[in-house]
């Protein structure tokens, strides 16, 4: 077991911190690289005529992530599950419109392309009190946690495998010392005696330019070991696993010692999901290392590259000289050529054509725009961009050329967009955990849930005794739900379901076996309209289907009303006389 012994603690955390500073070598270059010398970070003395950095992100960015995304909750207990599932999944959707996942995640994204993403997710007070409730209702939050700040087992081969994964945070001194008072196993003494600005040397380095005087505050780390669990904890069967630590440096029991190690806090047990508190957001896995490879960083050479070679011709640029050489004897001649502007004939009787010379200096060669060029595609290839992407079409290109890149290009994205997706999915599981399981969990859960649950005003409960556990529970994240949507993209996403609903419509009364609702709603889900399903009253369509049914078995009884007629006609009464 892990030796979590405050001294020895702190060891891993330094060696995870410095594994995790040479992954991040070239982090603050590629972030100044992005706001520019006159971004608010800006502190590259030479800017970069070529700012790839700018354009993978804005181009890659509204692709990946754009609005709210949208849950869908299965489980593998349908019949006994089933219900509490929908329920599950009107309550994340709407927790998910209130608590503005959306910019979470839009700040996630950008590290994750950067360089990785990470986030926590805590169970706190909502600090919307509602009157159907005698207490303030809980609900889970989730945070970013800066690249800098997330700490993970240097010896991890994977980020699931960590022996320990945790954060630093850093708190006014005075405010910490506020809430310690209210208990929850803070150690009010320790924290009293801890050195003014222990630790912040390395936090104010990394944000450097910002010319702010110190706040007496402190740094402290929580960290989280899945592997041990206390003597006191209720368990996992309560929801408990693993135990968190909190450790800082710069105390002692009676005198403040910036070297000094030791917890400022109890451990305690971890209430929450078995996979814990944080979720890891990346792209490109590098064998066995917990860090993934960015496509940023992965296409960084060349980016250098490319803008060494953009300077030096700008330089030539900026050197260009167009000089005319004209005999120094006539005066009066080298003061016309001076004078006059651009494109001007000035005459001259019996010129000799050695007396006027044109010659020019520097300038950009053709080898350097050629090369410049070649970088450039290079780098596209690299990263995928295309002229397609950045809206430049030539007409130099085939229909078939383009085609080609595009595809190319949404393979990548495509796959940068399902890793995104993927680790959406498993943060939001963590959300979803504490809907299920903390009864403190209470809040409405608005109209949509309203009409689809047939319920004048639904509430979301958390707790109880649901019939199987959440480990049954299976969230998938609609894609679509999170992309980009323009006016005419919904109008023919609207003519689309238009289509669909019409001829669902008209095929349901002759397939009563399909199950159409799920069909409508696999179908909705794939055009980003969940709401198809709803579209069709199925009590009005159950109405006409009955009106039919009378109307034909009319037409049958008056069918056969005349065929009785016919048999009782007075000529073949007369007949049978």
């Amino acid at each position: 077991m892990l030796d979590v012994s405050a001294t020895n603690l702190y060891s891993e955390i330094q060696a995870a911190e410095r594994y995790r500073d040479a992954h991040l070598e070239h982090y603050r270059d590629v972030i100044n690289e992005y706001v520019g010398p006159a971004g608010p970070n800006g502190e590259r003395g030479e800017s970069s005529p070529d700012n790839h950095v700018y354009e993978y992100l804005s181009l890659t960015i509204p692709r990946i992530i754009h609005d709210n995304p949208r849950v869908e909750a299965r489980t593998r207990r349908p019949q006994s599950q089933g219900q509490a599932a929908s329920a599950l999944e009107h309550g994340l959707n709407r927790w998910i419109r209130d608590t503005d996942v959306r910019g979470t995640l839009i700040r996630v994204a950008y590290d994750m392309l950067i360089s990785f993403g990470a986030t926590i997710t805590t169970q706190e007070p909502s600090g919307r009190h509602d009157p159907r409730s005698d207490f303030m209702p809980y609900w889970p939050q989730c945070y970013r946690i800066p690249p800098k700040r997330l700490i993970v087992d240097p010896m991890a081969l994977s980020f699931d495998q960590a022996r320990y994964v945790g954060h630093m945070w850093i708190r006014d001194k005075e405010d910490l010392i506020d809430e310690a008072r209210d208990g929850n196993g803070w150690d009010v003494d320790a924290i009293e005696h801890l050195a003014a600005d222990a630790g912040t040397e390395g936090y104010y380095e990394q944000n450097r330019g910002r010319d702010v005087p110190t706040r007496n505050e402190v740094v402290c780390y929580d960290i989280w070991v899945p592997e041990v669990e206390l003597d006191d904890s209720p368990g996992s069967e309560s929801g408990f696993h693993g135990t968190i630590y909190t450790i800082t440096v710069g105390q002692t029991g009676g005198e403040s010692d910036p070297d000094k190690v030791g917890y400022i806090r109890e451990p305690r047990p971890y209430y929450g999901p078995k996979t814990g508190p944080y979720t890891f957001f990346g792209t490109y896995y590098v064998p066995d290392s917990a860090y993934p490879l960015s496509p940023i960083m992965a296409s960084l050479g060349q980016a250098d590259e490319l803008n060494a070679h953009v300077r030096s011709a700008a330089r030539s640029a900026a050197q260009y000289k167009r000089l005319i050489l004209v005999d120094s004897k006539s005066k009066k001649l080298m003061q016309d050529v001076k004078s006059q502007p651009d494109n001007f004939v000035v005459p001259v009787e019996g010129l000799d054509r050695d007396r006027v010379i044109p010659i020019e200096l520097g300038g950009i060669t053709n080898q350097q725009v050629n090369y410049i060029q070649m970088a450039r595609e290079r780098l596209d290839r690299n990263s995928g961009i295309h002229d397609v992407m950045r809206g430049n079409i030539s007409g130099s290109a085939t229909a078939t050329e383009v085609a080609t890149a595009d595809a190319s290009s949404s393979i990548r994205i495509d796959y940068l967009k399902r890793q995104f997706v993927r680790a959406t999915e498993q943060m939001l599981y963590r959300s979803g955990w504490y809907l299920w399981n903390d009864d403190r969990v209470f809040f409405p859960i608005g109209g949509e849930a309203a009409q689809q649950m047939g319920m004048g005003e639904p509430y979301f409960q958390g707790g109880g005794e649901p019939p199987a556990s959440y480990d049954d529970i299976e969230l998938e994240v609609d894609a679509y739900s999170m992309e980009r949507t323009n006016e005419a993209m919904q109008q023919r996403r609207a003519l689309e379901a238009l289509q669909v609903v019409s001829n669902v419509a008209a095929a349901m009364p002759q397939a009563p076996y399909v199950n159409w609702e799920a069909l409508l709603k696999q179908v909705g889900d794939s055009m980003n309209m969940p709401g198809m399903a709803q579209l069709i009253d199925k009590q009005a369509l159950v109405q006409m289907q009955q009106q039919a049914a009378m109307q034909q078995q009319a037409e049958a009884m008056a069918q056969q009303g005349s065929v009785d007629d016919r048999g009782t006609s007075p000529q073949e009464y007369a007949g049978a006389v």
